[in-house]
């Protein structure tokens, strides 16, 4: 099980911060917390999650048949 808190000056910022982590496996863990810093959020992992991450191809772009018309 993995851990990660992100801290950011406003929540603007958090929320770019935290949408980034999102497709490498990380779910939001409890509410955003406001400080003197600034704001802050947990974020929580599984191994396995990270594992499946990996495993997963990447979609293939698709490409369009066109027929051109003499």
């Amino acid at each position: 099980m993995e851990y990660n808190i992100v801290v950011a000056p406003n929540l603007e910022t958090l929320a770019t911060e935290v949408a980034v982590l999102f497709p490498q496996g990380w779910k939001l863990k409890g509410g955003i917390i406001e400080h003197a810093e600034g704001f802050s959020q947990q974020l929580i992992r599984k191994t396995s999650d990270k594992l499946k991450h990996r495993q997963m191809p990447e979609p293939r772009a698709r490409h369009r048949r066109t027929k051109w018309i003499e």
